[in-house]
């Protein structure tokens, strides 16, 4: 009697650890295709993102390419453009340079805010989606080393971290660079010189007009000069550590604007 009372017990004792095995297995699972569903849609977004910005950057460059021609040769630009509108909507529509120069700012500054948005999410973007693969890792692992069909050292799930990041090449930096330093310096030159002949035109005569021109450069230059800083974080941290002035007004401005 006292065996088959042990036997019983022991019996028991297998079930519950076998069913408490088959919990674990199956919260592990499940913890699994939590992270790998909230992977891929978080990589469908980015994707989504970098197909905006590029879009965005194409346009942005041939809003800057039309307002570089306004520069040299703003007649024609002019009734180049009135041409194809009349001929495309098959009217008849006239209007002045003027009109044109403030229909280019907005949509210049429209496009750059658009691009850069897109610009900074994919950016933040990067590190998470890292820690999503990293925890991803981190769980297949575990399940390789429990079902013993693959190697331990299988490097799964690290494809927009590690094995990105392996052996860059130097042309991809060079390519980041002249996207990220020499574009934004080419178009604050451009629409610096713009704005100046604007100023030389109506010579010094503040119009509605000009007015709203002013207030979009204005507007465009610091959000291009923010990106370029934004976007170089380890410059603009070297540049915080030495020059204490830059450092506070860059906690002051974020501080002022997190309140607005």
């Amino acid at each position: 009697m006292g065996k088959k009372n042990n036997k019983n017990k022991k019996n028991k004792k297998r079930k519950k650890c076998y069913s408490i095995e088959k919990s674990l297995e199956n919260d592990k699972q499940s913890a699994i295709n939590i992270v790998y569903d909230h992977y891929r849609e978080t990589y469908q977004l980015s994707r989504q993102a970098q197909q905006r910005r590029n879009k965005s950057f194409i346009i942005l460059c041939i809003l800057e390419a039309f307002s570089f021609l306004l520069l040299i040769r703003p007649e024609q630009v002019l009734n180049l453009i009135i041409d194809s509108i009349n001929s495309q909507l098959d009217i008849t529509l006239t209007f002045g340079n003027t009109i044109l120069q403030t229909l280019l700012w907005i949509l210049i500054i429209y496009v750059m805010i658009r691009y850069i948005q897109d610009v900074f999410y994919i950016e933040r973007q990067y590190s998470y989606i890292g820690s999503l693969e990293a925890a991803m890792e981190s769980l297949m692992q575990d399940a390789i080393k429990e079902s013993k069909t693959l190697s331990v050292n299988s490097k799964l799930f690290l494809r927009e971290s590690d094995n990105y990041l392996t052996d860059y090449p130097i042309v991809l930096n060079l390519i980041d660079l002249f996207y990220k330093t020499l574009i934004p310096v080419i178009f604050i030159v451009i629409n610096t010189v713009r704005i100046y002949n604007e100023w030389a035109f109506i010579r010094y005569k503040m119009t509605l007009a000009f007015f709203c021109d002013s207030v979009m450069y204005v507007s465009l230059f610091i959000i291009t000069w923010f990106y370029y800083f934004e976007i170089h974080a380890k410059t603009t941290a070297f540049i915080k550590r030495h020059v204490r002035f830059v450092d506070k007004t860059a906690r002051f401005l974020k501080k002022l604007l997190k309140n607005v």
